[in-house]
């Protein structure tokens, strides 16, 4: 990020039709084995991730 609050951040940006489907699929991509062996070994020497946010985004509609 050249201007912002930090340069050193990772972003997902994901779609949801609701926020039952959010629930429903970010809680599956959680306990997936694969992801999270990945996390598993990512974190081994320390932390990678030293804060989580969330935050939903509303689309705009043009005028």
């Amino acid at each position: 990020m050249a201007i912002g609050e930090a340069n050193d951040q990772f972003i997902y940006m994901l779609e949801w039709e609701s926020l039952a489907e959010r629930e429903q699929k970010w809680t599956a991509f959680l306990k997936d084995e694969e992801w999270q062996k990945i996390w598993a070994e990512t974190d081994k020497d320390g932390a990678l991730v030293r804060f989580a946010s969330n935050q939903i985004l509303q689309p705009v509609q043009a005028a």
